[in-house]
């Protein structure tokens, strides 16, 4: 007998989703086959072609050679989708075929502990979670046999064995330990097992200590598995307040903090940004479920108008007015500095054609972190300008070490030499600390910056990155290298795939059709072109996209100083961009571009000028006829505007 509150959830998603119902059955009738495609974006390593093991499913299979195929196919995320596929067209193919391909496994994969296995410890956790989420389709129907039921239940016997056992330091301090600990605590519930509930709690309680950071971000610097950890963490109190269990408090704060995370580092296009180990992914249904677990406002402003496909599914029928009742509200803040994980978002305002950039510079995390140190993404008018080269592939392959190597990112090197050594898919060498700095904001403008020690022992040199925001749409990006000696200096510049990059002089230009951005650079002697690099949007996706790359030499201290600016493209006017040499005040002696240096920024409506020195001097200095002060000055027109000593 089919199970009404689920139908009822079938007609108000073939109502509001239905693109969602047509991907659903889609992917239903293909598992039907024994064909696989794992192209769900919440599919944690898509695969990008179809594998048809005709009538033997072969749950060892290694696509190209990629375990991760294998580690997918044995999640049996696919069990949902047949059962929904069940509800949303009333076809028993889709359960006859769920019962089949469980029995299958059940009989054919036994428990062999190994870590390159169906039955390695993360998609054991995983896999017990997507069983027990699926079950409810077959429940109640012709399909779910005592039988079925008994082997389950012993299956499910050996999962909490091998749980329990997986919990080494590296499990504690990884995803791999509270996704696999979620999905402990979800067979102690389906067993109604207070012990293994407690146990679950427990762990969770002592991993998210370990992994959460202050600010809210998990410490492996991945976007991805931010949100994975967030999503399973959400399920946990779902699960909880569904059966009445009591949830720590400190537990449930720290998810929380968590979601306020992703809120401040979502893109104005709804997406996360890509550093560390990320794809290119929609978080409007995370946000839409921190909205409905936490009641708030300010989450649904990034989520759906209605509740979304996966998490009506989830969390039942009623959920629906739950949802409605709350408001819709954009958040109190445009800027946000996490300073714990080294996160820095500047926002123009909270609409989705909205400038952004993020500035990255926090701890290296561990294998899923990459050397993005100084790294920033760029977003004008909502639209992707300077991005991250995002993840494409866990294989030790060339492509692999370059995507998490310096030269993928947005940073500067010294000597042509990487500051931190990705020796594979997942090792690196000497790390380097990053050292923070304050932020500063007022009304018209925003400073935010950092360094790091990777050059320190190696070449003697130190790098650091400042970024000048003049609110709404100049972003001044200033290098500076303080050096001993003779040294070359490389500087590195993404541009989105969609995009269209031409190269004059000292200057470059992105245009997509929708918006335009010019950089200008000052950088003595330096020579700029034009380089192919490679963009990842998912696992397993890839091609080509621009780079920009400056170098230039030095004896000494040196800074490389690069404006930005950009608009829609039919609105869009070039500014006049000049570089001043800056004069002191007192002593009227003009000062080289190693202490110190200005610059002149003409739009259509506003003259600023910016004097920068880049060490302490001994009396006020500037250009354009302006005298300024401390480190920085910024004027508009001869209005002192900003300043910082």
């Amino acid at each position: 007998m089919a199970n009404k509150e689920l139908q009822s959830i079938a007609e108000f998603c073939r109502d509001n989703w239905s693109d969602y119902c047509d991907f659903t059955i889609k992917t239903a009738d293909r598992v039907s086959e024994n064909r696989f495609l794992f192209d769900s974006p919440r599919d944690m390593e898509r695969t990008e072609s179809t594998v048809d093991f005709g009538k033997k499913i072969n749950w060892y299979y290694k696509l190209n050679g990629d375990e991760e195929f294998m580690f997918q196919l044995n999640r049996h995320g696919f069990l949902i989708q047949l059962g929904q596929a069940y509800y949303l067209t009333g076809d028993e193919k889709y359960l006859n075929h769920f019962v089949k391909i469980l029995n299958n496994w059940l009989d054919t994969v036994p428990c062999d502990y190994k870590n390159n296995s169906p039955w390695r410890s993360l998609e054991t956790g995983m896999r017990s979670d997507k069983w027990l989420k699926a079950l409810k389709y077959i429940e109640g129907t012709k399909f779910f046999s005592s039988e079925l039921k008994e082997k389950i239940d012993k299956s499910l016997l050996t999962h909490i064995e091998v749980l329990k056992k997986a919990h080494s330091g590296f499990q504690k301090g990884s995803n791999w330990g509270i996704i696999q600990d979620s999905g402990l605590f979800h067979i102690g519930v389906y067993f109604d097992d207070n012990d293994i509930i407690s146990l679950a709690l427990k762990r969770l309680e002592q991993e998210t200590d370990l992994q959460i950071m202050s600010d809210g971000f998990q410490w492996e610097q991945s976007n991805n598995y931010h949100n994975e950890v967030l999503l399973v963490l959400l399920d946990v109190i779902i699960d909880a307040d569904k059966n009445n269990i009591a949830m720590p408090e400190k537990l449930k704060n720290k998810i929380e903090k968590m979601a306020e995370a992703a809120l401040k580092t979502v893109k104005p296009n709804c997406h996360n940004p890509l550093f560390g180990d990320s794809d290119d992914t929609d978080m409007r249904d995370i946000m839409s479920r921190c909205a409905l677990v936490f009641g708030r406002s300010d989450f649904k402003y990034y989520g759906f108008d209605r509740l979304d496909f996966n998490t009506v599914w989830q969390t039942g029928y009623k959920s629906i007015e739950k949802y409605n009742n709350i408001g819709k509200i954009p958040p109190s803040f445009n800027n946000a500095f996490l300073s714990d994980s080294g996160n820095y978002i500047l926002r123009e305002n909270q609409t989705n054609a909205s400038n952004y950039l993020l500035f990255h510079n926090g701890y290296t995390g561990a294998g899923h972190a990459h050397a993005d140190k100084l790294h920033f993404d760029l977003m004008i008018k909502g639209r992707d300008v300077l991005v991250d080269a995002g993840r494409y592939t866990y294989l030790n392959n060339a492509q692999r070490r370059y995507i998490k190597s310096p030269k993928a990112h947005n940073v500067c090197l010294i000597d042509n030499k990487q500051y931190l050594n990705v020796s594979s898919q997942w090792e690196t060498k000497n790390p380097a600390m990053a050292v923070q700095y304050p932020c500063f904001d007022n009304e018209y403008c925003t400073l935010i910056g950092g360094a790091h020690l990777g050059y320190l022992k190696s070449r003697n040199a130190f790098i650091e990155r400042k970024i000048l925001y003049i609110k709404p749409d100049i972003y001044v990006i200033v290098d500076v290298f303080k050096a001993k000696g003779f040294h070359t200096y490389q500087q590195y510049f993404h541009f989105a795939p969609t995009g269209k990059i031409t190269v004059s002089a000292n200057n470059a230009q992105f245009d997509d059709g929708i918006v335009k951005a010019n950089m200008h650079f000052v950088i003595p002697n330096a020579k700029i072109k034009k380089e192919d690099s490679i963009y990842s949007s998912n696992y397993n996706a890839i091609c080509k996209n621009d780079c920009i790359k400056s170098s230039f030499s030095a004896f000494g201290n040196t800074s490389a100083i690069t404006v930005i600016y950009g608009n829609m493209a039919e609105n869009f006017v070039p500014y006049d961009v000049s570089f001043e040499q800056i004069k002191t005040a007192r002593s009227e002696k003009m000062l080289p571009f190693s202490k110190a240096q200005g610059i002149v920024i003409k739009t259509p409506k506003k003259e600023y000028t910016i004097c920068l020195a880049f060490k302490e001097l001994k009396e006020p200095f500037g250009c354009n006829n302006i005298i300024g002060s401390g480190t920085i000055s910024v004027f508009e027109n001869d209005k002192l505007i900003f300043t910082k000593w």
